[in-house]
């Protein structure tokens, strides 16, 4: 039983190594933006820490599936699940 976990942008989660790199990726970018757009108007300080906040919890529901599609692709592990 493999698990392949569709994010919203239709890109399969297949393990964890995948999710790690991408994360990575946006946080080399996603910081970048957020500072331009508090200093071109720090009156957006409440959005920018809204858009942090759901940065960050998206990039834990991509771990979360990366490591859920990677435990499930064990071929014993239903048979694992079963028993518990």
């Amino acid at each position: 039983m493999k698990v392949r976990m569709e994010s919203e942008k239709g890109i399969a989660v297949t393990g964890i190594d995948a999710v790690l790199v991408e994360i990575g990726q946006r946080l080399q970018a996603d910081p970048k933006g957020w500072l331009k757009t508090l200093q071109q108007n720090p009156g957006k300080f409440a959005d920018v820490e809204k858009d942090i906040h759901r940065a960050f919890a998206q990039m834990a529901d991509r771990v979360v599936a990366g490591v859920l599609a990677e435990a499930t692709a064990e071929p014993d592990f239903a048979a694992t699940a079963k028993k518990k």
